[in-house]
Protein backbone atom coordinates (compact mmCIF):
# COMPACT_ATOMS: atom_id res chain seq x y z
CA UNK A 1 0.00 0.00 0.00
CA UNK A 2 2.84 2.52 0.80
CA UNK A 3 4.46 1.78 -2.32
CA UNK A 4 1.67 2.27 -4.16
CA UNK A 5 1.01 5.67 -2.72
CA UNK A 6 4.27 6.67 -3.08
CA UNK A 7 4.42 5.61 -7.30
CA UNK A 8 1.18 7.45 -7.15
CA UNK A 9 2.69 10.84 -6.03
CA UNK A 10 5.93 10.43 -7.82
CA UNK A 11 3.52 9.74 -11.11
CA UNK A 12 1.36 12.97 -10.33
CA UNK A 13 4.35 14.63 -9.61
CA UNK A 14 5.99 14.21 -12.92
CA UNK A 15 2.86 14.71 -15.14
CA UNK A 16 2.49 17.97 -13.63
CA UNK A 17 5.94 18.91 -14.03
CA UNK A 18 6.06 17.87 -17.53
CA UNK A 19 2.46 19.62 -18.16
CA UNK A 20 4.77 22.97 -16.98
CA UNK A 21 7.71 22.44 -18.79
CA UNK A 22 5.33 21.52 -22.23
CA UNK A 23 2.86 24.29 -21.62
CA UNK A 24 5.69 27.17 -20.85
CA UNK A 25 6.21 27.73 -24.32
CA UNK A 26 9.63 29.19 -25.39
CA UNK A 27 11.44 32.61 -24.69
CA UNK A 28 10.36 34.04 -28.23
CA UNK A 29 6.91 33.58 -27.24
CA UNK A 30 6.66 34.82 -24.26
CA UNK A 31 8.22 37.94 -24.11
CA UNK A 32 8.74 40.56 -27.40
CA UNK A 33 12.12 39.40 -29.41
CA UNK A 34 13.23 40.39 -32.94
CA UNK A 35 12.48 37.43 -35.18
CA UNK A 36 13.79 38.53 -38.42
CA UNK A 37 14.89 41.59 -40.44
CA UNK A 38 15.55 42.91 -43.98
CA UNK A 39 17.71 43.48 -44.89
CA UNK A 40 18.67 40.07 -42.79
CA UNK A 41 20.42 39.43 -39.67
CA UNK A 42 24.12 38.31 -41.42
CA UNK A 43 23.38 38.78 -44.41
CA UNK A 44 24.49 40.56 -48.16
CA UNK A 45 22.34 42.79 -50.40
CA UNK A 46 22.81 43.61 -53.52
CA UNK A 47 20.71 46.93 -54.04
CA UNK A 48 20.70 49.59 -51.38
CA UNK A 49 18.03 48.75 -48.97
CA UNK A 50 15.10 51.78 -49.04
CA UNK A 51 13.80 50.55 -45.74
CA UNK A 52 15.07 48.78 -42.82
CA UNK A 53 12.04 46.50 -41.50
CA UNK A 54 11.96 44.73 -38.38
CA UNK A 55 9.82 42.15 -37.13
CA UNK A 56 8.77 41.46 -33.70
CA UNK A 57 7.41 38.00 -32.11
CA UNK A 58 4.42 41.01 -30.21
CA UNK A 59 3.70 44.16 -30.89
CA UNK A 60 5.66 47.33 -29.80
CA UNK A 61 4.22 49.80 -27.81
CA UNK A 62 3.17 52.29 -30.46
CA UNK A 63 6.01 54.70 -31.46
CA UNK A 64 8.31 53.69 -29.13
CA UNK A 65 10.75 52.21 -31.54
CA UNK A 66 13.87 53.86 -32.36
CA UNK A 67 16.31 52.56 -35.18
CA UNK A 68 20.13 53.74 -36.10
CA UNK A 69 21.84 52.72 -39.07
CA UNK A 70 25.73 53.27 -38.59
CA UNK A 71 28.06 52.18 -41.62
CA UNK A 72 32.33 52.41 -41.54
CA UNK A 73 34.08 54.47 -39.07
CA UNK A 74 30.71 54.87 -37.07
CA UNK A 75 28.80 57.21 -39.42
CA UNK A 76 25.25 57.25 -39.11
CA UNK A 77 23.12 56.69 -42.48
CA UNK A 78 19.75 59.02 -41.75
CA UNK A 79 16.60 57.16 -41.38
CA UNK A 80 12.97 58.45 -40.97
CA UNK A 81 11.34 57.65 -37.91
CA UNK A 82 10.27 53.94 -37.70
CA UNK A 83 6.46 53.49 -38.00
CA UNK A 84 4.43 50.52 -37.15
CA UNK A 85 2.77 48.73 -39.80
CA UNK A 86 -0.97 49.49 -40.37
CA UNK A 87 -2.06 45.85 -40.67
CA UNK A 88 0.81 44.07 -38.70
CA UNK A 89 1.65 46.38 -35.50
CA UNK A 90 4.46 43.47 -35.15
CA UNK A 91 6.15 45.09 -37.71
CA UNK A 92 8.52 48.43 -37.91
CA UNK A 93 9.83 49.85 -40.89
CA UNK A 94 12.16 53.02 -40.95
CA UNK A 95 12.63 54.26 -44.61
CA UNK A 96 16.57 54.92 -45.12
CA UNK A 97 16.29 58.91 -46.27
CA UNK A 98 20.27 59.11 -46.20
CA UNK A 99 22.57 57.37 -48.66
CA UNK A 100 23.76 54.35 -48.12
CA UNK A 101 27.43 53.18 -49.96
CA UNK A 102 28.47 49.66 -50.68
CA UNK A 103 29.89 48.23 -47.40
CA UNK A 104 28.83 46.88 -43.47
CA UNK A 105 26.29 48.20 -41.77
CA UNK A 106 25.25 47.89 -38.23
CA UNK A 107 21.13 47.85 -37.34
CA UNK A 108 20.96 49.29 -34.27
CA UNK A 109 17.17 48.95 -32.40
CA UNK A 110 15.51 49.69 -29.66
CA UNK A 111 11.85 49.20 -28.21
CA UNK A 112 9.33 48.92 -25.45
CA UNK A 113 6.71 45.75 -25.28
CA UNK A 114 3.82 46.65 -23.86
CA UNK A 115 4.36 45.53 -20.16
CA UNK A 116 6.87 48.19 -20.12
CA UNK A 117 10.26 45.80 -20.90
CA UNK A 118 12.65 47.80 -23.21
CA UNK A 119 14.21 45.70 -25.71
CA UNK A 120 17.20 46.27 -27.89
CA UNK A 121 19.20 45.04 -30.39
CA UNK A 122 21.33 45.29 -32.84
CA UNK A 123 22.34 43.00 -36.51
CA UNK A 124 24.67 43.62 -39.15
CA UNK A 125 24.31 43.50 -42.73
CA UNK A 126 26.35 44.19 -46.06
CA UNK A 127 25.79 45.94 -49.12
CA UNK A 128 27.81 44.49 -51.25
CA UNK A 129 26.04 45.58 -55.33
CA UNK A 130 26.05 43.12 -58.21
CA UNK A 131 28.13 43.90 -61.36
CA UNK A 132 25.33 44.70 -62.94
CA UNK A 133 25.44 48.53 -61.03
CA UNK A 134 28.77 49.25 -62.80
CA UNK A 135 32.04 49.75 -61.03
CA UNK A 136 32.45 50.12 -57.25
CA UNK A 137 34.91 52.85 -55.88
CA UNK A 138 36.44 52.14 -52.60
Amino acid sequence: MRRCRHSAIFSLAAFLVGGVLMGSGTPATLHLALSRAEPAVDGTVTSAPESINLFFTQAPQKGATAIRLVGAGDQEVALDEGKQDADDGKIVRASVTGTVAPGSYSVVWRTMATDGHVVRGDFEFAYRPDSSEGPVGR
